[in-house]
C-alpha cells in the first residue's frame, strides 16, 4: 500500500549512539510541528522500537494524530527495517534522522546528561555507566543508507560553521519542515526576555493597532525595564514607535523587524471595540467565533501571524540572551512555541502590559517566569464573550471589553 503524499501519517526514526543529542532533536521536532498545528508525539525507547511501541504508534494515528517520533538508538539495519515494514503495512511515510557529532559536542552532551541523572540518584556512577553503554553498542552501529528510507543526517555542532545537514529522498511539506528544524545548531541552553511595549496612548483609550507613542505610564515602564532587564546580547523590536521607545534606554545592538509588528487590523485599525461593534457588528461577531482563523478585512489573522513569526522563532532557537519588545498578538504567537500552546488557544494567551517574561530552557522544556515591574497600566486582555452570534446585542458583544479611558490622563498615576 502506497501512503498518500498529502495526508498519510509520518514516522520519524531517530538513529545514533548514546550522547549524540537524539532526544533533544526529537523533542525539538515535536515542539515545532505541534506549534505549526500538526499533532506530533515522541515515543521514547531504550534501544529500538518494540512491537508494543508500534502498537502505541498505531493507536496514536488511529486517534487522528499524524506524526510519531521514535527516540531511540536503532543502530542496526534490522531494527530500522522493523519500523519500515510497519510503515509499509499501515500506509505511513517513514524517514530516518541520523545524529552524529564531533568530540566537543559529545563531551558537552555527556556533561548535560550527567547533570540530569545525578539529580535522580547521586550514588550511581553515571559517567561510567553511560560510557560503558556507548562502548557496548559501538560495534553494533550500522550507519544508515538512503536505500532504507528517506534520510536526514545531522553532523551536530553548536558552532554554525561546523553544523552540517544532508538529506536524501525528503519530500513534502512535513518532511521539509523537519529538515528546516534540524538545519540549525541544536543550542541546548537558552534564556530569552520578552515584553510588550510600555502602555501606549492608544492602549489607554482602548484603541487597537496604530502607531501611537507611549503614555506617561508607558514611558515610566521603559525606564524601569532598562534597570530590571539583564544586559541582552541582542535587542529585537518591531518597527513601531512604541516598541522602539520602550527599548531605547537599554544598551545593546538592536534591530527593528517587520515580523514583530502588531497584527494588521485592516479596516479596524485605530478603532475601539465599541466603535468596531457600532460600524462592523458582523465582523466583530465572526472574530469572536473563531479568533484564530478570522482575518480582518484588508488585514491579518492569527494564522497569518503564526506564519509571519516563524523566522523569528527559528532565529531565537539558534541564539540566547535576546530581548524581544513587541505586541500582544505577536507575543502570543511566539510564547505559544515555548509554552507548548495549541494553535486554537493562542489568541487567548494572556501577555500583560508592563511585565517582563523571562523564558529559560530546562532540558527539552521551557519555563516562563513573569516579572511584573509594578507600573500601573490598563488591562488589554479580553476573553471570548458567551454570545458570539451575529445579531447579538451591543451589551453581549461588549461584555468582556476591558475598561479604558475616554481621554489621556493628565499625569502619571503611581
Amino acid at each position: 500500500i502506497m501512503p498518500c503524499v498529502l495526508s498519510a501519517p509520518l514516522v520519524v526514526t531517530l538513529v545514533g549512539l548514546p550522547g549524540r543529542g537524539k532526544s533533544f532533536a526529537a523533542h525539538r521536532i515535536a515542539r515545532h510541528l505541534n506549534w505549526k498545528g500538526e499533532s506530533a508525539r515522541v515515543f521514547t525507547v531504550e534501544e529500538a522500537a518494540t512491537p508494543d511501541t508500534l502498537k502505541e504508534i498505531l493507536a496514536h494515528f488511529q486517534s487522528g494524530n499524524n506524526v510519531a517520533i521514535i527516540d531511540g538508538m536503532h543502530l542496526t539495519q534490522l531494527s530500522r527495517q522493523v519500523i519500515a515494514s510497519f510503515c509499509s503495512e499501515t500506509a505511513s511515510h517513514h524517514i530516518l534522522v541520523e545524529i552524529t557529532c564531533d568530540d566537543v559536542e559529545v563531551a558537552d552532551n555527556m556533561e548535560r546528561t550527567l547533570k540530569f541523572y545525578e539529580k535522580t540518584d547521586k550514588n550511581i556512577d553515571w559517567r561510567h555507566m553511560i560510557q560503558e553503554k556507548v562502548h557496548r553498542h559501538l560495534d553494533d552501529y550500522e550507519p544508515c543508507s538512503a536505500l532504507e528510507a528517506p534520510l536526514i543526517v545531522v553532523s551536530a555542532s553548536s558552532n554554525p560553521a561546523l553544523h552540517a545537514v544532508t538529506a536524501r529522498g525528503i519530500q513534502g511539506a512535513l518532511q521539509t519542515m523537519i529538515l528546516g528544524v534540524l538545519a540549525s545548531p541544536l543550542i541546548k541552553e537558552h534564556v530569552f526576555y520578552f515584553t510588550r511595549h510600555g502602555e501606549s496612548k492608544f492602549n489607554m483609550m482602548g484603541r487597537i493597532g496604530g502607531d501611537s507613542g507611549l503614555s506617561e505610564r508607558g514611558a515610566k515602564y521603559a525606564e524601569r525595564l532598562a534597570i530590571a532587564c539583564p544586559a541582552p546580547k541582542l535587542i529585537w523590536t518591531s518597527e513601531l514607535e512604541r516598541t522602539i521607545a520602550t527599548a531605547r534606554a537599554i544598551p545593546g545592538p538592536r534591530t527593528a523587524l517587520k515580523e514583530l509588528n502588531e497584527i494588521n487590523a485592516g479596516i479596524c485599525e485605530g478603532l475601539t471595540y465599541e466603535e468596531i461593534q457600532e460600524r462592523f457588528p458582523q465582523e466583530f461577531a465572526w472574530r469572536d467565533q473563531d479568533k484564530l482563523k478570522y482575518r480582518y478585512p484588508h488585514g491579518e489573522s492569527y494564522l497569518d501571524l503564526l506564519q509571519r513569526v516563524d523566522n523569528v522563532v527559528q532565529g531565537l532557537i539558534t541564539a540566547s540572551e535576546v530581548l524581544v519588545v513587541s505586541h500582544q498578538a505577536v507575543l502570543r504567537c511566539i510564547m505559544a512555541y515555548f509554552m507548548g500552546t495549541p494553535p486554537e488557544d493562542v489568541p487567548y494567551i494572556n501577555v500583560p502590559l508592563h511585565t517582563l517574561l523571562v523564558v529559560r530552557s530546562r532540558g527539552y522544556e521551557f519555563e516562563v517566569e513573569p516579572v511584573p515591574l509594578k507600573v500601573e497600566c490598563v488591562d488589554t486582555y479580553r476573553v471570548q464573550p458567551k454570545n458570539c452570534q451575529p445579531g447579538r446585542t451591543d451589551a453581549d458583544a461588549l461584555q468582556t471589553v476591558p475598561a479604558h479611558f475616554d481621554a489621556l490622563l493628565p499625569q502619571v498615576i503611581n
